[in-house]
């Protein structure tokens, strides 16, 4: 089933089941560039994903809205990034009690999930709030200057209870000199949630970064929800 929400700013897309609207079932906050996150949750019927409700937040000004920082384009001519990561999050900050009010129930657990920048975010979000105990970024842009650095000597605000991440296989093959970064930038990002004690699992998908970017995300969401299901409960 379907509802939406209007929000200051934006109206968010609300997915769940009638076993789950009245449950205190996982929430995932997915940010999305186009669409209602549809796709992503049929996706995720279709893989036998735990119960959970799927929040779809879209994003106007992609490049700027989910970014942590300042950063140059991608190519000559591109407009650069401008960082307003911090003030999405006040957004979300703000909108989260009235988006779970609206339902009528608390979470259970709350789950950042994003797709390339919004992947990025749901990454940088541990370190600059407590909102969520768990993350899944497929594909995310973990190329972004000085990102990982910033993981490596950040605190969390609150330590993930599990993160996924993924990359597709040939992401790094791109004439962009930033883009060619991913993969080492995924890496670093891995190594460091993992020696900080977080749960963390990386999954190579085949294909490039437009490769079905529904079934990867969907794939993240699934892989969080099962680890965050009590023992014998799934």
């Amino acid at each position: 089933m379907i509802k939406t929400f209007d929000l200051p700013g934006k109206t968010v897309t609300i997915h769940y089941s009638i076993d789950t609207i009245v449950s205190n079932c996982p929430i995932v906050y997915l940010h999305t560039i186009e669409g209602n996150g549809s796709s992503v949750w049929q996706q995720c019927c279709a893989l036998d994903c735990p119960p959970s409700i799927l929040v779809s937040i879209p994003v106007q000004n992609w490049n700027n809205e989910l970014t942590p920082w300042e950063c140059e384009g991608l190519f000559a001519g591109d407009e650069p990034f401008q960082g307003n990561a911090h003030q999405q999050l006040s957004w979300l900050e703000s909108a989260i009690p009235r988006i779970e009010g609206s339902l009528g129930a608390a979470p259970s657990h709350r789950v950042l999930a994003g797709y390339s920048l919004a992947g990025l975010f749901a990454a940088w979000a541990p370190f600059n709030t407590a909102l969520f105990d768990s993350i899944a970024s497929a594909s995310g842009s973990l190329w972004y200057p000085d990102f990982c650095d910033y993981v490596k000597r950040t605190p969390f605000a609150k330590s993930p209870q599990c993160a996924y991440f993924s990359l597709g296989s040939k992401e790094a093959r791109t004439p962009s000199r930033l883009l060619r970064n991913v993969a080492a930038g995924t890496s670093s990002v891995v190594s460091s949630f993992q020696e900080r004690g977080i749960e963390t699992v990386f999954e190579s998908n085949p294909g490039n970064h437009f490769k079905e970017p529904d079934l990867r995300m969907a794939k993240g969401i699934c892989w969080v929800l099962r680890h965050l299901q009590p023992s014998g409960a799934y």
